[in-house]
């Protein structure tokens, strides 16, 4: 490569007599050079750096400014009425977005977006790397206030801040809710999704079911809740032997543990990996929890108002050989998995912490 930025080349059609032909002097370089392109009017590396580095600080500044402009947010239209309709009657009345548009309105990629048909949709964990490095907006808190007989007025008050902020002040703004229980939907209170032209719509899929998150809740604790039992069931029915090799059971004639039993043996302090080398003491200690049940925190939930099912008898079964003892059902928004839930950052946020919590309590429940 020539010492120079650029080379000049003998040109009859120039003024000067010369062109310039790049930083390139090929007829020297071609001698030395395993490979050489030349292009007409020389062309070099040089120039296609200084265009690859352009075209990434535009589209650098492209991205900012894309990321610091309002949304493209097409307001519905409120059909006002006087005197107010009812909510059920206002949120009838209205047609929802549908909820790819929505999305592609405040930048929400298509891959980031899991639909329940046209009117819902979760939003992948994965928006919040994309936007990381984005400046963090304001966050307002709506939280208790004086209450009213049909309730606070949170969700009513949270959506009208919204709408204020967003179609008034035209700030990029959105309101974060929880799923509302069943509970206040059966009973006096009518759902928990805002009310009048201050509401989230449609109003029976929000307060019914929306995307199934509490009743996966409610399957999640009530399986833990069975499970728990059992384990309490064939401890007391079952020899230390014959509860050990039901825990690990021969297969093709070989016995093993598997990753959970082993996290299982590291806790109660036995540092061995194979079944067969642990004493009867090690295998009492593995297999028995010993759960106390007259110390037992963890409760079966259900997602409604069921005053009846507060406190029960369970376990009157004759096939649960006498085992019974007094349980009972909270709403499932007050279960711990869903206190877990709202506290995790990801999946195996919320696993690891699900698992303290079960070592602890069992192991509470063992003193």
């Amino acid at each position: 490569m020539s010492s120079r930025n650029e080379f000049q080349n003998e040109d009859s059609t120039k003024k000067s007599g010369q062109r310039l032909v790049g930083d390139v002097a090929f007829d020297e370089a071609s001698q030395v050079a395993s490979y050489i392109t030349p292009v007409p009017g020389g062309v070099g590396p040089m120039t296609v750096c200084m265009l690859m580095k352009n075209t990434v600080q535009s589209a650098q500044k492209a991205a900012r400014s894309m990321s610091s402009s309002n949304w493209n947010l097409k307001v519905l239209p409120l059909k006002l009425q006087d005197p107010v309709p009812s909510d059920i009657e206002i949120s009838r009345a209205q047609v929802p977005k549908d909820i790819g548009v929505l999305a592609e309105e405040i930048g929400i990629y298509p891959t980031e977006l899991s639909q329940y048909g046209r009117k819902k949709a979760k939003v992948s964990l994965s928006v919040l790397d994309r936007l990381s490095n984005q400046k963090n907006g304001r966050y307002v808190v709506v939280t208790g206030i004086t209450p009213t007989p049909l309730g606070e007025g949170k969700s009513t008050t949270l959506l009208g801040l919204v709408q204020a902020l967003s179609t008034h002040l035209k700030l990029n703004t959105f309101a974060t809710m929880r799923q509302p229980s069943q509970g206040p939907t059966f009973g006096i209170k009518g759902g928990a999704a805002g009310g009048g032209y201050s509401q989230v719509i449609p109003m029976e899929d929000v307060n019914l079911h929306l995307t199934g998150d509490i009743h996966a809740i409610t399957a999640a604790n009530n399986l833990l809740a069975a499970q728990l039992d059992a384990r309490i069931f064939h401890e007391a029915t079952q020899k230390d032997e014959a509860l050990f090799d039901r825990l690990v059971p021969k297969i093709k004639g070989v016995r093993k543990f598997s990753n959970i039993q082993l996290r299982r043996l590291q806790r109660v302090g036995i540092n061995k990996t194979d079944p067969d080398s642990l004493t009867p003491e090690e295998k009492v200690k593995f297999a028995r929890l010993n759960i106390d049940t007259n110390n037992i925190v963890w409760n079966r939930v259900l997602d409604i108002n069921d005053r009846y099912l507060r406190e029960i008898t369970i376990g009157q079964s004759p096939t649960e050989k006498g085992l019974t003892r007094k349980e009972g059902f909270v709403i499932s928004v007050a279960s711990e998995i869903m206190a877990i839930l709202a506290l995790a950052k990801d999946m195996r946020d919320f696993k690891d912490r699900l698992s303290k919590w079960w070592w602890r309590s069992t192991n509470q429940a063992n003193q």
